[in-house]
């Protein structure tokens, strides 16, 4: 009966696990389903929005397509990759990023009625006195929406700002605030980005209307305008007329000078790219290597938008040819990555993963019922189907990300999940060949898709380019390589150490082992074993990471929060294997101190990055309530096992002392 009960138990824990990682990997892949009606929206065609989407920029310190500029700008300030509209006669539009891009920059009237902001809190609205009665918890506002409240949403911003900084910690409310200013403000910028072209400039000789030009036409006469401004100041002042142009310039450069740089530099000596605000003061003020392709630059944008006027067809012709004559500037190297990368987003090697290993997870609730006879046989061929599959997803997805930067495939907390999922899995794999008791197997396909939906999950809350390069001081490229790779590997390790660990703690609780002391000694050296891989691998990445750390900073240690958490768990696997060895802990010991040594991985993986100190400062990230639910309910696991533990060990004294006491009673001469 108790098997019974414990089988039930176990199967609604796992499939209310396997629910909740699906639902909530649902919830971060799929957009928001609030459909609004936008009857004047028509479709870009497929042509342009390919030719848009392969348009080379500069940011974050690194050349990349457009569609990535765009998918992350929308990932920011919405929180998806998508939005549906009805269009015209009520037909469902499905806009993306490089559409959503381009509605910015060229039809802004349009954008602003889009549903571009994410509030995940209702009282963040309120907290600006803004009222919307028929929407949820939880939406999307249009910028027309807000625009109103805008500068009521700054000023907030701005106080929360300044109480951040002398170290207040803000509540909920007052970061969702900020983050809303943040998106607002690069909305602003991005919508504004083409004033330049639209407004143009009003040139006035004296009294008058005045003419208006193209700024490109005034920056090629720049040389003159400078000299004008010289020598009004000779004479006793700026003329009104000059005044007024010098405004009508600065405006242009302050709203085309920020969030996108479409151009190459000048000179082939350079590396930085130039937004058009950043070419017109670079021009105007003499620090500019080559003034006329300046000038060129400016021209070729207020003919693309020019070409917008005219008509698709025009528009896609001039968009081919800014494409390029800007990739011909850019280099080959360019070229090659923004093609890798296009090509890396189209394949979206990690949502396949996830869906794979989904498909493995449902394997297995089918094989937890029907685990023997050809059926049985068949859904095992499937484990090991689906969990291979994907796990070659997550790698050729990794070596597909390599290409496009050409850097080592882990530098940041994002990157890590993927590697450390695949690193995990790969390990189950081995165990499984090796032992063939299908414990292994059965834990991988579970892993894998809790892997892929962390880092779903952690992609949409960081809302951040995970390509972008290192800064200067970590780019020692064979030693960061080599440190990283083994430390997360041992990562790997130490996580599939506990979660072998949780499975014995709840096969013996739950009475899933039927009393077999051959599956628990099994399930216990499967647990020693990737506890001393785990020893191995931390140890040598952490001497790894002191090297790494004397060619960067100049120093082998430091006492680093995140040097401190790889220390720990080498110190904790030394403790388990000496425990062992000292018979200090049998089966239940070194089960427990694993699946606590999951608790330990993850705290130096992840947590280190969220306490705002030392020198891993790329890492840090929101979400330490997720991290505490972790290790609650670790805790709880881990204590619940403890305790068990001890009962059980208390029945047996008492039955033993039963026994004895039994066997004491009966007379000599009657058999025992």
């Amino acid at each position: 009966m108790r098997v019974v009960v414990g089988k039930i138990i176990a199967l609604v824990l796992l499939v209310g696990l396997l629910l909740g990682l699906f639902f909530k990997g649902v919830e971060e892949l799929k957009p928001q389903k609030n459909v609004v009606s936008i009857p004047e929206y028509a479709p870009w065609s497929e042509e342009v929005i390919d030719l848009a989407a392969s348009l080379p920029v500069q940011e974050g310190g690194r050349i990349k397509p457009l569609e990535t500029r765009a998918s992350y700008a929308m990932l920011q300030m919405r929180g998806d990759r998508r939005i549906t509209i009805e269009g015209k006669g009520g037909e469902k539009v499905r806009v993306g990023p490089t559409a959503w891009m381009l509605d910015i920059f060229f039809r802004p009237e349009i954008a602003a009625e889009l549903p571009s902001f994410r509030v995940d809190n209702a009282e963040v609205l309120k907290s600006l006195g803004i009222e919307f009665d028929d929407r949820k918890k939880r939406d999307r506002y249009s910028y027309a929406e807000l625009e109103t409240h805008l500068p009521t949403v700054m000023q907030k911003a701005g106080d929360y700002q300044e109480l951040s900084s002398r170290g207040a910690d803000l509540t909920p409310v007052e970061e969702q605030t900020l983050d809303l200013a943040t998106s607002l403000q690069t909305y602003f910028y991005l919508t504004n980005y083409f004033n330049f072209v639209r407004e143009g400039i009003i040139l006035r000789a004296g009294e008058g209307e005045g003419k208006k030009v193209s700024m490109s036409t005034v920056l090629a006469t720049s040389g003159q305008i400078v000299d004008a401004i010289r020598k009004s100041q000779e004479s006793g002042g700026i003329p009104p007329h000059i005044n007024e142009l010098l405004m009508q310039i600065d405006q242009s450069v302050m709203s085309s000078k920020f969030v996108f740089h479409p151009l190459p530099p000048t000179t082939a000596e350079e590396e930085k790219w130039s937004s058009v605000g950043e070419l017109i003061e670079a021009t105007l003020t003499g620090q500019i290597a080559d003034p006329n392709q300046a000038v060129r630059d400016v021209q070729r944008l207020e003919e693309l938008y020019d070409a917008y006027r005219e008509g698709e067809k025009s528009f896609a012709k001039n968009l081919a040819d800014f494409r390029a004559s800007t990739m011909t500037r850019a280099g080959k190297d360019a070229e090659r990555s923004v093609d890798t990368e296009l090509s890396f987003n189209r394949v979206d090697w990690f949502r396949k993963a996830l869906y794979t290993f989904s498909f493995g997870a449902l394997a297995l609730l089918v094989y937890l019922f029907i685990h023997e006879g050809a059926v049985g046989k068949w859904l095992r061929v499937a484990l090991w189907s689906f969990t291979s599959v994907g796990l070659f997803l997550i790698l050729a997805g990794i070596v597909h990300r390599y290409m496009v930067v050409l850097r080592p495939p882990v530098t940041n907390l994002y990157e890590t999940i993927p590697y450390i999922t695949a690193g995990t899995v790969l390990l189950f794999l081995l165990v499984e060949l090796a032992t063939k008791n299908r414990i292994a197997l059965v834990a991988a396909p579970v892993v894998g898709m809790a892997g892929m939906v962390l880092a779903a999950v952690f992609q949409v809350a960081a809302a951040s380019d995970s390509l972008d390069p290192l800064v200067a001081v970590l780019r020692s490229n064979f030693w960061l390589t080599t440190h990283v790779l083994t430390v997360t590997f041992g990562y790997a390790a130490g996580l599939g150490a506990a979660v072998i660990g949780f499975i014995y703690i709840f096969s013996r609780v739950l009475g899933l082992d039927g009393g077999d002391k051959n599956f628990r000694r099994a399930i216990t050296r499967m647990t020693y074993g990737i506890i001393c891989f785990t020893l191995v691998l931390s140890l040598i990445g952490t001497v790894l990471g002191g090297i790494w750390a004397n060619y960067s900073w100049g120093r082998f240690w430091g006492w680093d929060p995140k040097e401190n958490g790889a220390l720990m768990i080498v110190l904790w696997t030394l403790f388990i294997l000496h425990g062992r060895a000292a018979g200090l802990l049998r089966e239940w010991g070194v089960n427990l101190a694993a699946a606590f040594g999951g608790v330990v991985v993850t705290f130096s993986w992840f947590h280190v990055n969220m306490l705002g100190t030392g020198l891993h400062s790329y890492g840090f990230t929101d979400g330490k309530e997720a991290i505490w639910y972790f290790y609650g309910a670790a805790t709880f696991v881990i204590v619940g096992g403890m305790a068990y533990s001890f009962w059980e060990s208390s029945q047996q004294k008492a039955k033993k002392a039963a026994k004895k006491n039994e066997t004491a009673k009966v007379p000599a001469n009657e058999p025992a």
